[in-house]
């Protein structure tokens, strides 16, 4: 009975035997197969499962502008020319820990001191890393920036890594 079962499967005649392509024979052995109706768990308890449906990604990953090393958000036009032989020198406006967000917009002349994660003040378009600053000992609340930097440098865009509505897994 099972050997007739196969051969039905299979369309083989009795007398006729032949061999199918493997893909062939795995769709066909696919397509007697009821599909197993889905659950949701936690990620700590789907090591092992298969996904249901594509993951996609609800939000923007980083969700925000935010800095890609410990130093200055600047203006990167308020800091065009700086070198160690003529720094330029920037008031800095507070500081602003990884995760959290300005007071206060950066303005001409202004910067926050950030750390890799911190979020980009508005106005604020580069980083400039904190090995190429100084402390202005002359001037308390300012800083010295020794080297140029370009708008986008030293920053992680909102949305760089993940976009919303994206594909993360297949299924």
């Amino acid at each position: 009975a099972a050997k007739d079962s196969f051969h039905r499967l299979f369309r083989i005649p009795s007398q006729d035997v032949f061999m199918l392509e493997l893909s062939d024979a795995l769709t066909r052995i696919l397509a007697t197969l009821d599909r197993l109706p889905s659950e949701t768990v936690s990620v700590a308890d789907a090591a092992g499962r298969i996904l249901a449906e594509p993951l996609m990604a609800s939000f923007d990953l980083p969700r925000f502008d935010n800095s890609a090393m410990d130093g200055y958000a600047v203006r990167a036009v308020d800091v065009v020319g700086a070198r160690p032989q003529a720094p330029v020198y920037l008031r800095i406006l507070g500081q602003i820990a990884a995760g959290d967000t300005a007071d206060a917009p950066i303005h001409p002349g202004t910067c926050y001191r950030v750390f890799t994660g911190s979020a980009l003040p508005a106005g604020a378009d580069a980083v400039v890393m904190q090995e190429d600053t100084l402390p202005a000992t002359a001037a308390p609340g300012q800083v010295g920036v020794l080297d140029s930097v370009q708008p986008g440098e030293h920053v992680r865009r909102r949305g760089e890594d993940i976009q919303q509505g994206e594909f993360v897994i297949a299924s």
